[in-house]
């Protein structure tokens, strides 16, 4: 069985070193030193929880190595020993040695067995305290970067969506149907608020149910197939909706392969979004439009770290010869 702390007990008498060991060594893993050199050695080479040293040796004492090793070690329990009634060392060894407690020679197994149990304690208190601290400072700034890629991503959702050219293109759509259709144009008009209302809606969400996503992808294409009729398709296998996403995933992937490849009669675009496992594919031809403006990527790479962020989990994105195709990653409901 392995013992939880390490001593070391630094004393220029080699018969204390080995009346040290021989009682304590049951209870701790421990280390002995003849001199500050050695000390250092140790220090150097093991990971030491509480130190003790002898006041009075020869070259470096007691008061002067705990002075330095308070620096170079501020976590370690310090104490000093000694068999002298020195009321300056003892001042030293608390103002400079930073000591945790003061023990008088002779000691006392039993006496010095507690004070070692309670000095341990506390050190491991503190430990505990100093990773809970560091666990909430990275928390914080996790939540951090998840504030400002979530406000990003609400700006990119807004900034894309409340495009002019979609604004137009739509616009026009409408226009062009009012006279012939008055129907479709309220059904339309219906469909745009709802898409809009989703994105107004969930836009502020680091989720979003699977089933409420789709409703949005409905609207988006409603509104899509009101201009390219039967030129564009949307095929959907999904057999369990209980699942969630980032917000405007699925959006944004139809909206990529609709903006940047070629929507003809002789060129149609099919878009699959298939769920396979507890993933989702989303498939479509690759046809770059000549006129279409360059990708740069910011739209795939803002899911991406949202799902790293959220999950940590990954996209997976896949081009091969005239395929695109990406994987989403479902998130099971709480």
């Amino acid at each position: 069985m392995s013992l939880p702390y390490t001593i070391l007990y630094l004393d220029d008498e080699v018969d204390n070193l080995t009346a040290f060991k021989a009682v304590f060594r049951r209870f701790f893993n421990v280390y002995t030193a003849e001199n500050a050199d050695m000390a250092q050695d140790i220090l150097d080479q093991q990971s030491i929880d509480l130190i003790v040293c002898d006041q009075r040796m020869p070259g470096k004492t007691g008061v002067e190595f705990l002075e330095q090793v308070s620096t170079t070690h501020p976590d370690m329990i310090r104490m000093i020993l000694t068999g002298y009634s020195d009321m300056q060392a003892i001042i030293d060894a608390i103002n400079k040695g930073k000591v945790y407690h003061y023990i008088t020679k002779p000691w006392k197994f039993e006496e010095l067995k507690v004070i070692f149990d309670h000095a341990l304690e506390t050190y491991t208190l503190r430990q505990k305290n100093i990773l809970l601290e560091s666990e909430k400072k990275e928390l914080l700034l996790k939540n951090a970067q998840q504030e400002k890629l979530q406000i990003s991503s609400q700006y990119e959702v807004l900034k894309n969506q409340i495009n002019p050219h979609f604004l137009f293109n739509s616009l026009n759509t409408l226009a062009s149907i009012i006279a012939k259709d008055q129907d479709g144009a309220i059904r339309f008009t219906t469909k745009f608020a709802k898409m809009y209302r989703s994105i107004l809606e969930h836009g502020e969400q680091k989720l979003i149910p699977l089933d409420r996503e789709l409703e949005l992808i409905d609207n988006y294409i409603y509104l899509q197939k009101t201009r390219f009729g039967d030129q564009l398709k949307l095929i959907l296998d999904i057999r369990d909706k209980m699942y969630s996403i980032p917000p405007f995933s699925l959006q944004l992937l139809v909206e990529n392969a609709i903006k940047h490849n070629v929507i003809s009669e002789s060129q149609p675009m099919e878009i699959k979004i298939f769920q396979i496992g507890e993933n989702l594919e989303i498939t479509n031809r690759v046809a770059p439009r000549v006129s279409s403006e360059k990708s740069t990527g910011i739209g795939l790479h803002n899911l991406s770290s949202r799902y790293r962020l959220l999950v940590q989990k990954d996209i997976e994105i896949i081009q091969h010869d005239d395929i695109f195709k990406v994987i989403l990653p479902l998130i099971p409901e709480a």
